[in-house]
């Protein structure tokens, strides 16, 4: 399980391989490689070829009747059912999509369950002054809007997260006390679905995104991931694309 999106940018790859076919193709690859990197990591002496035929993975397929299934398939099954996209895995080299700096890097994923460090990575981001204009239009967009969270804690358990309850990070006094959760930080990320163009570009400013396209890298992987997902809605912005979400 996982946080999907794809920035969806037009390019060559997008002419030769229709767009479900390629996400497909894409998430074959991403588990079979995931796989075989888990595998290693618990048994470094594991032969090539067992860790390619001996190792199985459950993955979803089309039943004859037209339902859908969970079948089992080897690690090599699933990389032959990536065949598609090795004819392309050079036309991203340069592609201002390719925000997970990899072949297809504008399919990406963040894996369940979000850490704790993470959570506490994502409010760490915002200013440390109350009086910051940035923070005070942040804390009229979660208002106006409703984002409360409310959304993200209802999921809160442990296959998807870490902790129980969100972070929480306050700005002012006894009498002007003001707080954002990262409940609502990841609400407006990755919890609302569909991103446009127009609300990238809101995001980028008012969470100042910006900064993450030249940022060092992160401590863990799963801020890594949360940094992909920063750097596709800045660049959604920039190219006038949407991002599909589906957490």
């Amino acid at each position: 399980m996982a946080i999907d999106h794809v920035l969806r940018f037009p390019c060559e790859v997008r002419k030769s391989i229709p767009e479900e076919k390629l996400r497909l193709c894409v998430n074959y690859r991403s588990t079979a490689e995931s796989v075989m990197e888990a595998v290693r990591q618990k048994n470094p002496a594991v032969s090539n070829d067992d860790l390619l035929d001996k190792y199985k993975v459950g993955i979803r397929r089309m039943a004859p009747d037209g339902t859908t299934e969970q079948a089992p398939v080897t690690i090599r099954e699933l990389f032959a059912m990536a065949q598609p996209l090795d004819a392309c895995k050079d036309a991203c080299t340069a592609c201002p999509a390719n925000t997970a700096a990899r072949p297809f890097g504008c399919i990406a994923k963040i894996n369940y369950p979000v850490t704790s460090q993470a959570e506490a990575w994502l409010l760490s981001r915002l200013p440390e002054d109350a009086n910051d204009p940035g923070l005070s239009l942040l804390f009229k967009f979660l208002s106006d809007l409703k984002v409360d969270g409310r959304k993200v804690d209802s999921m809160r358990e442990p296959r998807l997260f870490e902790m129980k309850q969100p972070v929480a990070r306050r700005w002012g006094g006894l009498f002007n006390r003001k707080q954002i959760t990262s409940s609502q930080i990841l609400q407006i990320l990755a919890f609302e679905g569909y991103i446009g163009p127009e609300q990238a570009r809101l995001y980028t400013s008012l969470l100042k995104l910006e900064s993450v396209l030249s940022d060092p890298h992160p401590p863990s992987s799963i801020i890594e991931q949360f940094k992909t997902l920063m750097c596709a809605i800045v660049m959604a912005g920039r190219l006038n694309a949407g991002i599909d979400v589906d957490a």
